[in-house]
């Protein structure tokens, strides 16, 4: 996803005090007020159909399953999974975005700062459902520490296009993720060098003439095990203050690993 001018890259990004106020709006807005409707009106996309709101729904649910969430902020996906799976885990490299989701789910509560204009801001207290079988932890998707297929549902969103080396993050992904398991990559692909290297990007750019694309890329370095089963557009959005925000769509394939 891409940044607010001016703010740094990298880890340091979600160090931010800045950015935890956003993304815990992204991901626990007050549900008296959407900041999208705000901006769209009518045309705007319900919650349901957006990330990270509708993410559980792509996936069966699986009572006595293990769900990870890779690079997962502030924990919204890991909550909702927990709801269907045994236990929920939530991990991301940022130790502020881990504490913070922990924060949330020890107190039922999601607390931060709007801005709505310059130096005025709002603060809100919004109650969040939070099942008791999501867990929260610092780790590298590069070197997911968890065994060979550990977990029957994966998620990694708006990821492979933030780390230093995608396709070793896939490669985890795909290793942990259970046989007939599902695993579900999504990303609005925006491939900058400051993030990954221009070398290691899996799509925008032209081989031989042909356009190579992130979704395709990200299917063919899973391989044969991985089928896709569906592909989806997902709308986001992640308010800067009250009249401005990112408006993004993740591209999404859910799949399912072979036995």
């Amino acid at each position: 996803m891409t940044t607010r001018p001016g703010a740094p890259r990298g880890k340091a990004y979600y160090e931010l005090d800045a950015t935890r106020n956003e993304y815990l709006a992204f991901h626990y807005p007050d549900p008296r007020r959407d900041p999208l409707e705000a901006l769209l009106g009518p045309r705007t996309p319900p919650l349901a159909e957006r990330f990270p709101y509708a993410v559980a729904a792509l996936v069966p649910p699986r009572p006595g399953g293990r769900a990870l969430d890779v690079g997962a902020a502030f924990g919204r996906v890991a909550l909702d999974l927990a709801r269907n799976h045994r236990v929920a885990l939530d991990i991301d490299l940022s130790g502020a975005l881990v504490s913070a989701a922990r924060d949330v789910a020890a107190t039922g509560r999601a607390r931060y700062a709007i801005q709505q204009e310059g130096e005025i801001t709002e603060e809100l207290d919004v109650p969040v459902d939070t099942p008791p079988n999501a867990r929260f932890a610092v780790a590298d998707a590069l070197g997911l520490p968890f065994a060979d297929r550990a977990f029957d549902t994966v998620v990694a969103l708006n990821l492979v296009d933030r780390v230093p080396d995608p396709g070793r993050a896939l490669d985890e992904l795909g290793r942990v993720t259970a046989p007939r398991g599902t695993l579900v990559v999504g990303s609005p692909y925006t491939w900058l060098s400051e993030w990954t290297p221009r070398e290691r990007w899996l799509g925008g750019f032209l081989r031989d003439g042909r356009a190579v694309r992130g979704p395709e890329s990200v299917a063919a370095r899973l391989g044969a095990a991985f089928r896709v089963v569906r592909d989806v557009r997902m709308p986001f959005y992640i308010p800067h203050h009250a009249r401005s925000g990112q408006l993004g769509m993740a591209q999404v394939l859910v799949l399912e690993k072979s036995s």
